[in-house]
């Protein structure tokens, strides 16, 4: 019972990591001279009110945010999974780690059928699925090396739902 509340507990970690990160996008610092002269600076209209810049617009929703697409990056692996007609939203590369993050509309049944067997055929030893609740996560190897896919619903209740597909390939 003590390794499936540790696999929860780590499950949801990685769910909420993921999202926070979908959620928060390519976001980036200002630099530190921003405003000064370019009209995007808080300013006083002479009426003694602080008029603020606008807040900059863009995707309002991990749904939104995981329709971004971009192509798939030159150091993702050739054994790595790409669910079929998505290209992926995001991807970074953490130490030995290569993360890919696609969206689909498909339910996450849907992308779990393909994954099973989709990763036998590019070599990953598939056999642990673990689900909690409506999230999924598929571990795979092979030799010297590990993959996680982490399957969650996004934007519930919305008129369309959005399946995150996270990969990460351990090297």
């Amino acid at each position: 019972m003590k390794s499936s509340d540790a696999l929860a507990r780590v499950l949801f970690a990685g769910i909420f990591s993921l999202t926070v990160l979908v959620a928060c996008g390519d976001q980036q610092e200002p630099a530190p001279d921003a405003g000064q002269g370019s009209g995007t600076a808080a300013s006083d209209d002479g009426s003694g009110a602080i008029k603020m810049p606008p807040l900059p617009s863009g995707p309002k929703s991990p749904g939104q945010e995981l329709a971004a697409k971009i192509e798939v990056p030159d150091f993702y692996p050739s054994d790595g999974p790409i669910y079929p007609d998505t290209k992926p939203s995001k991807s970074f590369v953490t130490g030995n780690k290569i993360n890919l993050m696609f969206g689909t509309e498909d339910s996450t049944e849907k992308v779990l059928d393909f994954m099973n067997k989709e990763l036998p055929s590019l070599g990953w030893n598939n056999a642990d699925v673990q689900r909690m609740g409506p999230a999924i996560s598929i571990a795979a190897t092979k030799p010297g090396r590990e993959l996680t896919v982490l399957l969650s619903p996004v934007d519930s209740g919305r008129p369309t739902e959005t399946t995150l597909i996270a990969v990460v390939i351990t090297n």
